[in-house]
C-alpha cells in the first residue's frame, strides 16, 4: 500500500500512532475505480498474449465509441468471458451507418446488431438485453440545463428530434413513443446517419433528444444532459438471423446483457 501511495504521490489511508484508521477522501475515491481498473487490466494482459482467431462483427451506431468511453473496458471483459467457453473468439464492434444496420445484418457484413427495440424484420430474432436508461440532450444554455431534473412528460412535450428514415423499433425510444402517442409529439425532422450528426442538429436550436445514459459520459462542453424524472422502463435489444445458431454467437448475444447492464450501472454511478 505504502508503494502505491507512493507511485500515486497521494495518501490512500488515514494513519495515527496505533495504526490504519480508515481512508482519506482520495483513498475513497480510488476504490471507488480500482475494481473497473483491475478488470481492465487482466482483460488487456489476456489480449496481449491470445489475439482471437476469429472475430464476431456486432454493429453499432456510427460515432458512439466517440461519446462511451466505457465501453472498451465492458466489452474487454465481455472477450474475456466468451474466450473461456469458446477459445479463439473474440468480439469486435463494428461502427454502421444508422440506415445500414439491418441491411448489413441481413447480408451477413456483420454477425449481429446492438439496438434499441424489437427488429420487424422476416429471419431476425431479438433478443432482450439489461435495460436502457435515457437522458435528454440539450444545448448549453437551453432553459432545461438549470433544471436538476425534468418530468418526462413535460420534456416529451418539447420539439424532438426525429428520423423517419429509421425503423420504428430505433427511433421510438429517443421520441418517447411510450410517453405518449406519437400523433400528439412535436417532431423536428432531421437527415441522420451517425450520432454526429444529431449533435450538430442539437447545435443549430431546432430541437432536443433523448439518448442512452451510456452515451453522455463524455459529452461536448457545448451539449448537457438532462436528468428525467418517471421514464418507463425500456431495454437494450441484441439481433441476428434466425440461421445463424453458431454455438459461439448465442453465448455472445447471452453475455451481452452483463454488457448493456455495465455500461447502464456505469452511467448512473454518482458523480464527483
Amino acid at each position: 500500500m505504502q508503494r502505491l501511495e507512493a507511485e500515486l504521490g497521494i495518501p490512500l489511508i488515514e494513519r495515527d500512532s496505533g495504526g490504519v484508521i480508515g481512508l482519506t477522501p482520495a483513498g475513497r475515491r480510488f476504490l471507488q475505480f480500482a475494481p473497473q481498473v483491475l478488470e481492465a487490466a487482466q482483460a488487456a494482459e489476456l489480449a496481449a498474449v491470445a489475439e482471437p482467431a476469429a472475430r464476431l462483427r456486432v454493429a453499432v451506431p456510427a460515432g458512439v465509441g466517440a461519446v462511451a468511453p466505457l465501453m472498451p473496458a465492458a466489452l474487454a471483459t465481455l472477450e474475456l468471458a466468451l474466450s473461456h467457453a469458446h477459445p479463439g473468439v473474440g468480439v469486435v464492434l463494428v461502427p454502421t451507418l444508422f440506415e445500414r444496420l439491418d441491411p448489413d445484418l441481413i447480408s451477413g457484413a456483420v454477425d449481429a446488431v446492438l439496438t434499441f427495440g424489437v427488429s420487424e424484420t422476416a429471419g431476425v430474432i431479438s433478443t432482450r438485453l439489461g435495460e436502457l436508461r435515457r437522458v435528454g440532450l440539450v444545448p448549453t444554455g437551453h432553459p432545461y440545463t438549470y433544471r436538476r431534473s425534468v418530468p418526462v412528460a413535460e420534456f416529451a412535450r418539447q420539439p424532438l428530434l426525429y428520423s423517419p428514415e429509421l425503423p420504428a423499433s430505433y427511433m421510438d425510444p429517443f421520441v418517447l413513443a411510450d410517453v405518449r402517442p406519437l400523433g400528439e409529439a412535436a417532431l423536428v425532422r432531421v437527415p441522420a446517419s451517425r450520432t454526429s450528426d444529431v449533435a450538430g442538429q442539437l447545435l443549430s436550436g431546432h430541437g432536443i433528444t433523448v439518448i442512452p445514459a451510456a452515451l453522455a459520459a463524455a459529452l461536448p462542453p457545448a451539449l448537457k444532459q438532462v436528468e428525467l424524472d418517471d421514464v418507463p422502463a425500456c431495454w437494450y435489444y441484441m439481433h441476428h438471423r434466425a440461421a445463424d445458431a453458431r454455438p459461439e454467437l448465442l453465448a455472445m448475444v447471452a453475455l451481452f446483457a452483463d454488457f448493456t447492464q455495465t455500461i447502464t450501472r456505469a452511467a448512473h454511478a454518482p458523480r464527483h
